[in-house]
């Protein structure tokens, strides 16, 4: 090489040692959260809890909701990578899962993913009887809902969860279990009139308990019709009869005499369960030839509770009014007892006062007798 060009050769080398470094942004990739789950797409064991699962970040929400507008329930692990679980899901439902993930330099992952439950036969657990409800029939505001099962509740907790009942103008109310095949539902105050109460069970693909799974789902419309509240007075001898609040009728009665104590006529509410336009009244407790013993035929009989009282016709009765002679019956004079047997409903509160006899709240419909504070200790919830 030329002396020349291996001079300007080291002079260049020369210059590019002594030049600065160039300089440069390095961005470093993110971080991506990424987001699994271990539930089986198709099949998944409705009673087997699954797990959401993270790397690479923390778990901020999970939301998890079946066809039948289920919420799941589940928890976190303390680093918050998991979330797994808890209690039965929907038998034979879609799940959808949502999720989303954040990572330490803040990426997020939304996640979104769907499987469905295993199906389960019903195990012949079902709904035999909604009372008082029938094709065109009205309530009274204290109406209760009465059901009765087809067999004793496998879990009372577990099937009274899935019990519910909705009404147009609202109301607080509480189940009670009477029996572990019979649960009523009372409401705190009555009913409001003129609306239609829905009960729903809620049991199609529902885990009920001891391996137990609903059927399908039972629903019954009770309609609450005209608001009408008798007040028995038997210091006065009168019962005055409100409609929609207004003051429909008042008229003398005669209650019960008391001769023998269970011939007063029960303090406390009483609801209208059902009439005879006839009726036989016969002695309870007792046979022909014993002392005491009555069979008088009534007309316009509306029961007010199961052990034989009734609001009826008596027109022997010489004292409505001014005395109390009956039996334990409310005796109201012919004409009374037909319009109040016309009007009444299945469900109508009559309120009755001056006596020292107890009503006890398992006589027939006696369970206003009961305060609410009593009542919810029926729950199993």
């Amino acid at each position: 090489m030329p002396v020349r060009a291996l001079a300007v050769l080291t002079l260049l080398l020369m210059a590019g040692a002594c030049a600065a470094p160039q300089t440069g942004t390095f961005t470093p990739a993110p971080i991506v959260p990424e987001v699994t789950m271990d539930a089986l797409a198709e099949a998944q064991d409705p009673a087997a809890p699954f797990t959401l699962s993270v790397v690479d970040g923390i778990l901020e929400e999970v939301n998890v909701t079946s066809d039948r507008s289920e919420t799941i329930n589940g928890s976190f692990s303390e680093d918050l990578t998991t979330w797994t679980s808890e209690g039965i899901l929907d038998a034979g439902s879609t799940h959808t899962v949502v999720a989303k993930a954040v990572s330490s330099d803040g990426t997020v992952t939304e996640f979104e993913q769907q499987f469905t439950t295993e199906a389960k036969e019903s195990s012949g657990f079902e709904v035999a009887d909604v009372t008082p409800v029938a094709e065109g029939e009205e309530v009274g505001v204290g109406a209760p809902i009465i059901v009765t099962f087809t067999e004793d509740a496998p879990d009372r907790a577990e099937v009274e969860k899935h019990l519910i009942v909705e009404s147009e103008k609202g109301h607080e109310g509480a189940w009670r279990w009477i029996s572990d095949n019979q649960v009523i539902y009372r409401t705190k105050e009555y009913w409001d009139g003129h609306q239609t109460v829905t009960f729903t069970a809620d049991f199609e693909g529902e885990f009920l308990g001891d391996d137990t799974w609903g059927g399908e789902d039972y629903t019954a419309e009770m309609v609450i019709g005209e608001s009408q509240i008798s007040y028995a007075d038997l210091d006065t001898h009168t019962m005055t009869v409100e409609v929609d609040g207004e003051v429909a009728k008042e008229m003398p009665i005669s209650g019960g005499s008391g001769e023998e104590f269970e011939y007063y006529t029960a303090t406390g509410t009483h609801l209208v369960m059902e009439k005879f336009a006839k009726k036989t009244m016969v002695s309870p407790g007792k046979e022909e030839g014993d002392e005491g013993y009555y069979s008088t035929d009534v007309n316009w009989a509306t029961r007010i509770n199961a052990s034989g009282e009734f609001v009826h016709g008596a027109p022997w009765n010489g004292s409505l009014g001014s005395a109390n002679l009956s039996h334990g019956c409310l005796n109201a004079s012919e004409s009374d007892a037909e319009w109040f047997y016309n009007m009444a409903q299945r469900g109508d509160p009559v309120e009755v006062e001056g006596s020292p006899r107890e009503m006890p709240w398992d006589n027939g419909w006696g369970y206003w007798v009961m305060s609410y504070d009593e009542w919810k200790e029926g729950s199993a919830l």
